[in-house]
């Protein structure tokens, strides 16, 4: 035995057994792991798919602009769970994109590419190319309008003033065949049920002939609008009242305004209730003589403003002279004779004119001074109350156009009298505000 431990050769064969030995071992470990490797990879391996995956253009965006580009596409990942999980619940660093970098306009059939995703996951993408089309990028200057909306759905009598807006042009930017087909640029103001001004702001949109939305970049994209809102007018003729009495001895001729008619602002409602403006009151127990007054104009209740801040009255008298009351006159108080009908005369009674303003000039042109002589029936008492002032022929104007017409006067008498014999038609003459420049 020592001789064999002692012999080289005998040592060599040993040495070589046990390596042979131990190469045999490791290289079953390492198939059998493999082995386990492939039965696990088939097991665990799995597909997911992911849709509408938004698509990233990449391409030079100073000078084109892209369009017809499909939104996503529907991507499928294959890999174990793990790594697809990691891909689309934790790292969430994939990218679906197209490559448009160095290419010129045109349309274009291009790869959908991905990239991102972990070593060990596949990918397929469904559609895997796409058509698009590579414009060139222009900017022009444009104007900008701002339209109303549901105007026949403000309050009745309500109007709209002129609009106010900025800015009045912008900078649009897009592909050059959707520059070249927009028709106006616009924003929109709704005044359903405006019955007081409108501020406020409104997105600018292009649009083409036809009315269709124009896929362009507004700069600015916003305009800011101001839209007065106009409440119901009436113009009615003023009418004074008196309070007192004259000293004895005068008699009321006339009393009228200057200007005769006055404007009222208010709702609808209220206008309607007013056919007259009977807020001014002159006292008579203060007039001595032909008077001229300059009195302020009051806002009646309900209405929100007047024309006027202030009228002229003109208030004109006359001396009757006094009598001696004889025996006879005192019979006569204590006997009265009977109430009959006689008639009257008021000279030079001033017509009215009703709807004439700075954009429309009426004038008279028969009577040519706009004054008639008018002649009234009645019981002798009312005749004896009854002044000019009373009397009140109107010439409404104010449905009437530019030219001559003849109009029916309409007289506002009071209801004890009647007329008699008197004027019952005016001519006049209508000049516009057009016309005369």
């Amino acid at each position: 035995m020592d001789k064999l431990l002692s012999s080289s050769w005998f040592v060599k064969i040993i040495a070589f057994l046990l390596a042979l030995m131990m190469y045999t071992i490791v290289t079953m470990e390492t198939q059998e792991e493999a082995a386990n490797n492939s039965i696990f990879s088939k097991m665990y391996t799995e597909s997911e798919t992911i849709e509408n995956v938004q698509i990233k253009p990449y391409f030079d965006d100073n000078q084109y602009v892209l369009t017809d580009m499909p939104s996503s596409v529907d991507l499928t990942l294959t890999g174990s769970s793990r790594l697809i999980t990691k891909a689309t619940k934790v790292d969430k660093e994939f990218e679906v994109y197209i490559d448009l970098t160095n290419m010129k306009p045109g349309n274009k059939r291009v790869k959908v590419q991905v990239q991102g995703l972990p070593e060990g996951v596949k990918a397929k993408i469904n559609p895997d190319y796409v058509d698009v089309i590579l414009h060139k990028k222009v900017t022009k200057e444009m104007n900008v309008n701002v339209d109303l909306k549901n105007k026949r759905k403000m309050p009745e009598g309500y109007t709209v003033g002129e609009v106010e807006f900025s800015p009045r042009t912008v900078d649009v930017t897009g592909a050059e065949g959707m520059i070249d087909q927009i028709s106006f640029i616009t924003g929109f103001v709704d005044v359903t049920d405006a019955d007081e001004g409108i501020q406020t702001k409104v997105p600018l949109r292009a649009y083409n002939q036809q009315g269709d939305l124009i896929d362009v970049q507004i700069n600015p994209g916003v305009a800011e609008v101001t839209v007065p809102i106009k409440k119901p007018k009436k113009t009615v003729p003023i009418s004074i009242e008196t309070k007192g009495k004259l000293d004895e001895g005068l008699s009321l001729q006339s009393i009228t305004s200057n200007p005769s008619e006055i404007t009222l602002t208010g709702t609808t409602t209220s206008l309607e209730k007013i056919d007259s403006f009977n807020e001014i009151t002159i006292d008579l127990s203060e007039i001595k003589k032909d008077t001229t007054l300059t009195v302020d104009v009051p806002v009646p209740d309900g209405i929100d403003d007047v024309s006027l801040k202030e009228v002229t009255v003109d208030v004109n008298v006359e001396e009757t002279g006094t009598e001696t009351e004889t025996e006879a006159d005192a019979e006569t108080e204590a006997e009265p004779e009977v109430d009959q009908e006689s008639t009257k005369t008021f000279s030079d009674v001033p017509l009215t004119l009703l709807g004439s303003d700075a954009d429309k000039q009426a004038t008279f042109l028969d009577p040519a001074d706009g004054v008639v002589d008018v002649t009234v029936r009645g019981k002798k008492s009312v005749l004896n109350s009854l002044k000019k002032s009373d009397l009140q022929g109107i010439v409404d104007v104010s449905s009437l156009d530019q030219g001559t017409h003849k109009v029916k006067i309409d007289w506002k008498n009071p209801g004890d009298v009647e007329l008699t014999g008197t004027v019952q038609e005016a001519s006049v003459e209508i000049q516009t505000e057009t016309s005369s420049q």
